[in-house]
């Protein structure tokens, strides 16, 4: 070993040197790329259509192996800044050695070349991923799994019901027989979706506005329902907002409109009903919509993803207390389901949707219907195994128990569900 010192302290100075000359090539390469691309004749249209493909499909190269990232980078650097330059990087720099041979087996090809088979490949690419193959097993049923008039007499209160997955579960119950009143801000929005949904099913749903958030509104509306129409059987606290945001950009008032409607609407209109019902010695069956990342965390969602906590820190508790008194209590945290508010808030380039689906065995993702007909299942007489639990799409933990209806560990991409 003592012998080999000498020349190795020879080599690593030389490396640091070759280092310095490496920098200093590349930032003349940076200076001299748009001067390089005139010289190599790159057409200004082609060059236009690169930077798109580049910007909006560049990234599904970031989920595949590292021999077809090498090809991509080396037709993107024969492209952009055409045949390699400089020497070929020492024996301690593999990473080096490797992008700089994949760029060099280019030499000689156009810029414009290139680029046309960046675009060809890319498209290629992602042309491949959006025809996965969906296997029978997987594919979405959306009628009722339960039998008709299975909710007939049965009253259900869904919080946040004029959109989205509140009005799939609504729509569910009604078409199941359930009398059904939906709640949010937005009363013309309810009474539209209220008056669709009867025209679907016949069965009455009412329409009654009112901010989760204000403990004395919520009382006022259960007063009306409890008078005009009888305390409920059901209860769905599906009200929710969120945002995309970095964390220490977070103003408190933004984390506290969060936080205000997801966990304390719905402990507003539990802990309401539930008192209500306790007093009437009535049973219920209460369901909130959480998320997978209330448990695993998730960057950028903070404010939701400790509300979603809470709420099934609130399910556990309650189920344990009121379970005396004939209410169930339970969650589901379902996997991605494309919703046309949630997504045009936190995707609004549909760059989560491609990458959540090229990871994801099914090859897709959730329809709002399947979630429908789960919580139709946990609030119906029939899920009465489950006094409460949270049921997820891809985890477990030692305090709830999870079901997986829809997404599969990548380990079994072969149409089978365990």
């Amino acid at each position: 070993v003592l012998t080999c010192l000498p020349p190795l302290l020879f080599v690593f100075p030389m490396l640091s040197i070759r280092s310095l000359f490496a920098s200093a090539s590349a930032l003349r390469t940076a200076a001299i790329a748009p001067l390089s691309a005139r010289l190599y004749g790159v057409s200004a249209e082609l060059k236009s259509k690169f930077d798109a493909a580049v910007q909006e499909k560049g990234s599904a190269i970031l989920e595949k192996d590292n021999d077809t990232k090498l090809k991509f980078y080396a037709l993107f650097k024969q492209a952009t800044v055409g045949d390699v330059e400089g020497s070929r990087p020492g024996m301690f720099d593999l990473k080096g050695r490797y992008k700089w041979d994949a760029w060099n087996s280019l030499k000689g090809m156009s810029q414009d070349e290139a680029m046309q088979k960046y675009m060809d490949d890319l498209d290629a690419l992602v042309g491949a991923e959006s025809e996965k193959k969906v296997y029978p097993n997987f594919a979405a049923v959306k009628t009722p799994m339960l039998p008709e008039g299975c909710f007939s007499g049965k009253v259900a209160l869904v919080t946040g019901g004029g959109t989205g997955l509140g009005r799939g579960m609504t729509t569910m119950l009604s078409k199941l027989g359930a009398e059904c009143i939906i709640t949010s801000r937005k009363l013309d929005v309810l009474e539209k979706t209220a008056a669709e949904i009867t025209a679907v099913t016949g069965n009455k749903v009412h329409a009654m506005s009112a901010d989760v958030r204000d403990g004395d509104a919520i009382k006022s509306v259960i007063d009306k329902i409890q008078s005009d129409i009888g305390l409920p059987d059901v209860v769905i606290n599906n009200a929710a907002g969120n945002f995309i945001a970095p964390s220490e950009r977070l103003s408190a008032n933004a984390f506290r409109t969060i936080v205000d409607i997801v966990l304390t609407g719905s402990a507003n209109v539990t802990l309401e009903i539930g008192r209500r019902l306790i007093d009437a010695g009535k049973g219920a069956n209460f369901l909130s919509i959480s998320t997978t990342y209330a448990r695993t965390g998730s960057g950028f969602v903070l404010p939701s993803a400790c509300a979603k906590s809470g709420i099934e820190a609130m399910t556990k508790s309650l189920a344990s207390e009121w379970g005396r008194y004939g209410m169930r209590f339970n969650a589901i945290a379902p996997g991605p389901i494309e919703t046309k508010g949630a997504f045009s808030r936190l995707d609004p380039t549909g760059e989560f949707k491609r990458v959540a689906i090229s990871r994801i065995p099914t090859a897709r993702l959730g329809e709002v219907e399947e979630l429908a007909n789960l919580a139709t299942y946990m609030v119906s007489r029939r899920g009465g195994a489950y006094p409460y639990c949270t049921l997820s799409s891809n985890r477990s933990h030692a305090h709830t128990s999870y079901i997986c209806p829809l997404f599969l560990s990548p380990s079994l991409p072969y149409g089978m569900r365990f």
